[in-house]
């Protein structure tokens, strides 16, 4: 259920490289229920009690699927065994070799990096520019470890990657101390070694003097890459100190300097008449600040961006943290939340989001009431020398696809 979500098909993809007979639906076609069909993986339009039926022996959920829904009542009703998608994916690293990219920020960018490196098996939540599919079977596997729902720590890697450490998800996570639990565990769940960013705080000081963790760091000079932003750099450096299980130095430096980029991470998708339309996955302050300042090292005469938040929830923990994160864009949209199944919480909407922005982006701040809404007053405003930035999660993407017709 949800077989068209990035992370459900990439897992529905390796249980039918396993033997399964899979099947899925899903509200809306799309790439993924594209691929999945082209791998002879049954999808369905909509969802519907009719698919659940007594000769079905597992049902796998996406988060985003409540346990309320009807299909899973339907199941239950019939005995049918019900998972997570986060549980399924460690069930099916235990009998292969196994690196787990775990961490708030640059888990997909990290993942797909080693993957690309290695050219080994891997399943991760993002596309990667000219390879078909987010999954590939292999006795060696690289993939996502996700801590939004606490599943990080059904996962018995060989080697472990935590990138950073910042709370999130709180829609799943009552407390920074549970979020933080969850990679604890991961580490004693580590069978070799756990490499981790020494530069951030909260990483450092989960796995400081503890003999299973090696730091890693970005080589003097940097490395030489096709990715831009510091944040990248940090993401090679945790490859290339994995990949040395498998690769030489030279090999993994070589690799790197021809990594295809991720779709949605820094993605360039209209540049003419001067005008440059770059699309991001950024739904946290710091990706955010870290995607701005990326996109400042371009120089733009102006840098516009619109955001989409993501989830009531997040809007509301991090609301004053949003604000800052903007710093050095000369106008920006933003409009209504991505609920991303949630209900709507109270000073978690947009609008209690624009409100919390302090004076100074009284006549730079614009809130739309829609996507296009939102399209129609940026086009209007752009012009030679902007740089527009497509900021979050949802379905904002939407407007890349728009941009890629101006």
């Amino acid at each position: 259920m949800g077989i068209g979500g990035i992370g459900m098909a990439g897992v529905a993809f390796l249980l039918k490289e396993r033997g399964f007979n899979v099947s899925g639906c899903d509200l809306q076609d799309n790439r993924q229920t594209a691929w999945l069909k082209k791998n002879e993986i049954a999808v369905f339009s909509g969802h519907s009690e009719s698919h659940i039926s007594e000769s079905i022996d597992w049902l796998i959920r996406s988060t985003a699927v409540p346990d309320t829904h009807s299909e899973v009542r339907r199941a239950h009703e019939l005995g049918i065994p019900v998972s997570r998608r986060g549980e399924v994916l460690p069930a099916l690293m235990r009998d292969r070799m196994c690196i787990a990219v775990a961490g708030t920020h640059g888990k997909t960018t990290t993942t797909a990096i080693i993957a690309q490196v290695l050219g080994c098996g891997y399943c991760v939540g993002g596309e990667i520019d000219g390879i078909e599919g987010v999954a590939k079977e292999g006795e060696l596997m690289v993939v996502e470890a996700d801590e939004s729902d606490g599943t990080v720590d059904g996962y018995t890697p060989d080697y472990a990657v935590i990138t950073n450490i910042e709370y999130d998800h709180m829609e799943h996570h009552a407390s920074e101390i549970a979020f933080v639990d969850c990679f604890e565990r991961l580490i004693a769940n580590t069978k070799h070694k756990v490499y981790y960013c020494p530069a951030d705080r909260m990483a450092r000081q989960l796995c400081l003097g503890n003999p299973k963790c090696t730091p890693y760091q970005i080589p003097e000079g940097g490395l030489n890459l096709p990715l831009p932003g510091h944040h990248n750099q940090w993401n090679a450096a945790a490859a290339l100190a994995v990949s040395k299980q498998w690769r030489t130095e030279e090999e993994i430096l070589h690799a790197l300097e021809q990594i295809q980029s991720i779709r949605r991470r820094f993605e360039t998708v209209f540049i003419g008449a001067g005008i440059q339309v770059v699309t991001d996955y950024a739904h946290h302050p710091t990706e955010i600040a870290a995607l701005i300042q990326t996109a400042l090292e371009l120089k733009p005469r102006r840098l516009l961006g619109v955001f989409q938040p993501h989830r009531y929830t997040r809007t509301l923990a991090l609301g004053t943290d949003f604000p800052g994160s903007f710093e050095g864009v000369e106008k920006l949209w933003i409009v209504p939340v991505y609920a991303a199944s949630e209900q709507p919480v109270a000073g978690g909407m947009a609008e209690d989001l624009v409100a919390r922005f302090p004076h100074k982006w009284s006549d730079r701040l614009h809130y739309s009431s829609s996507l296009t809404a939102a399209w129609a007053a940026i086009c209007s405003e752009l012009c030679a020398g902007d740089l527009l930035l497509v900021i979050g999660a949802g379905n904002i993407d939407e407007l890349s696809e728009w941009a890629r017709k101006l």
